[in-house]
């Protein structure tokens, strides 16, 4: 068993240097890893030269501003951060652009601490069990949803997996659609016997690591979006 999971790395953009400072202090008590940008034009440079998993940030700036951050970004990289962006009063023509290109937030001034808190955290509350038996497939799903921000385990035996199925309320477990049909029904017997709601999702090596991926984030952000 391996259990494998990061500290999600944040940029905090706004021209206002209290409230920067105090969300930067936030996030970091809170055991993020966060970084602090003044302007748009800072914080383009800084999502080009860092991988962030979240971008804080502003929606009206001087020089760029939020969404202009945003756009210029996926012009000139392949992988974005998640954006969430707050503003003091209502923009829908910017907003609207900003949904277009896949903007993860919309937060209004004052902002909630405990709501952006909330947002950080999604994904590390899901944890996930990758069952695999194939030592490449298994690692690369694993180290792609660490990467992604999810609390993953992983294993190849299978008397393991049951044991963690027993004992760990997993949002989701991986596991082999080649596999032997007997264990397959184990799987599914422990998790009723378990009463948790695990999701099963199989795979094998027909698919690749970030297919499988892309599935599990659609699963999951369904069923976020079911419980709101």
């Amino acid at each position: 068993m391996k259990y494998s999971s990061k500290k999600n790395h944040i940029l905090v953009v706004d021209d206002h240097p209290a409230i920067r400072e105090t969300m930067n202090d936030i996030l970091r008590e809170e055991g993020f890893k966060s970084q602090v940008a003044e302007n748009g034009k800072e914080a383009l440079n800084l999502c080009l030269t860092n991988d962030f998993d979240f971008v804080l940030i502003d929606i009206q700036m001087p020089e760029l501003n939020g969404v202009d951050v945003l756009r210029k970004l996926k012009e000139k990289k392949k992988k974005v951060p998640k954006f969430i962006f707050f503003t003091a009063y209502s923009t829908p023509e910017l907003e609207d652009l900003a949904l277009s290109l896949g903007a993860y937030a919309f937060l209004t001034k004052p902002i909630k601490v405990e709501k952006i808190l909330d947002l950080l955290r999604h994904k590390k509350a899901i944890s996930i069990l990758v069952h695999l038996h194939d030592d490449h497939l298994r690692t690369c799903i694993t180290n792609l949803l660490s990467e992604d921000g999810y609390s993953v385990n992983q294993t190849k035996d299978h008397d393991d997996a049951l044991i963690q199925l027993r004992q760990i309320n997993y949002n989701l477990i991986v596991y082999d659609s080649d596999s032997p049909s007997l264990e397959q029904e184990s799987i599914q017997i422990t998790i009723r016997s378990a009463n948790t709601k695990t999701i099963c999702l199989e795979t094998n090596e027909d698919e690749s690591p970030k297919e499988v991926i892309k599935k599990i984030d659609f699963i999951m952000n369904a069923k976020a979006r079911d419980s709101n």
